[in-house]
């Protein structure tokens, strides 16, 4: 098994669909349940699927199903994307993925549709609400769901606390920060993200019901989270997925 670097090896991941997909499967050996040919969605279903939708999937999606798209280990938890037969066109965008209790969706433009790595947006469902942008890239949306959702499950990790004064100093000077994983438009900033070497933080303050919002974090090993949790103490507690 080759070692998982997340400082290196999460950064370069963003950079394009085949560096994206070669971390997954890094990221999924790493947590001893490599990726097996059985894990895709087969050919025929794919095209199906096009047939039924009348249009083209991208390169990046459809190689996506290829090769991960019956992870649902990965990439199931708050959030799920479609099975192949599900997938959705829309009015001016096909649907691919949404939050469990249908309050938000992810979805392709259609007038990009034809692109190979197209733009993501998203789509609160609330009464009056539009598609926004959301990531450049269907390459990187899949690794910040693959990340997301690994923050809300899993073992040696799955923890948070609400923020405190010195959190954003300890993460600048002692992680790496990622390159965000959202569009210019997306997230205003209230997110960010950072990594060790077997841990993987998020710097949350988008939920305006808590004063500095939550350091949320997953880690790879047992050692990196007793690691971080001595170095950041506080009141860490599970992450409920609800």
């Amino acid at each position: 098994m080759s070692e998982l670097d997340l400082r290196v090896d999460l950064p370069a991941a963003l950079t394009s669909p085949s560096a994206a997909f070669a971390f997954v499967e890094r990221f999924a050996e790493n947590l001893g349940a490599p990726v097996q040919p059985e894990d895709g969605v087969p050919e025929a279903e794919l095209t199906a699927a096009e047939q039924r939708l009348g249009l083209a999937l991208p390169g990046a999606m459809r190689e996506w199903y290829a090769r991960f798209g019956r992870r649902r280990d990965l990439f199931h938890a708050l959030r799920y994307p479609y099975a192949p037969e599900d997938l959705e066109a829309e009015d001016s965008v096909l649907i691919w993925q949404t939050e469990k209790l249908f309050w938000y969706g992810f979805a392709i433009p259609l007038d990009r549709v034809h692109e190979s790595d197209p733009p993501v947006v998203w789509d609160s469902y609330e009464e009056g609400s539009e598609w926004e942008p959301y990531a450049d890239r269907f390459s990187l949306a899949c690794i910040e769901l693959l990340i997301t959702q690994n923050l809300l499950c899993g073992d040696n990790g799955g923890q948070r606390r609400e923020r405190l004064p010195g959190d954003a100093e300890y993460l600048e000077r002692h992680l790496t920060e990622v390159p965000s994983l959202y569009g210019p438009e997306a997230c205003d900033g209230l997110q960010r993200w950072f990594v060790g070497r077997n841990v993987l933080v998020c710097d949350d303050r988008s939920d305006d019901g808590v004063e500095l919002g939550w350091l949320q974090y997953r880690a790879l090993t047992p050692e990196a989270a007793d690691r971080l949790q001595a170095e950041l103490p506080g009141k860490w507690q599970e992450i409920m997925d609800y």
